[in-house]
């Protein structure tokens, strides 16, 4: 079974994708609220995939998650795919998407279908 970590600091937003993911297929669902829990987490938990908002306060954003994420998988360990989302257009975060090695964006406001088929396609990607 897939494992996914939601990051997200509202709620509400959590929730609604949790919803989303438990509907669409069988996968095991952690959540963080921040950036610096999703670090943690993902450090101990080696997710499949990290679902992550770009826009979250506190120590680090989404960009600086995405990045220590993607640095702290060790040798030969495959470090997990991250779905970045925000509110903000592509073309405004293209360059720091890059830099922070995330695997794919989608721009707010988005639907349940169009996440899930940006997951299957993620999964399906080889690294």
């Amino acid at each position: 079974m897939k494992k996914i970590l939601i990051v997200d600091d509202n709620p509400d937003i959590r929730a609604l994708l949790h919803a989303t993911l438990e509907l669409a297929q069988s996968f095991e669902i952690h959540e963080a609220i921040d950036g610096v829990t999703a670090v943690e987490i993902a450090r101990s938990l080696k997710p499949d995939l990290v679902l992550m908002d770009i826009m979250m306060p506190g120590e680090f954003d989404g960009l600086e998650a995405c990045r220590r994420i993607k640095q702290q998988a060790g040798d030969g360990e495959e470090a997990p795919k991250v779905l970045l989302v925000s509110a903000k257009p592509r073309d405004q975060v293209r360059q720091q998407l890059d830099e922070v090695g995330a695997d794919l964006f989608m721009a707010k406001p988005f639907g349940p279908i169009q996440l899930v088929e940006c997951i299957q396609t993620l999964f399906a990607q080889k690294t």
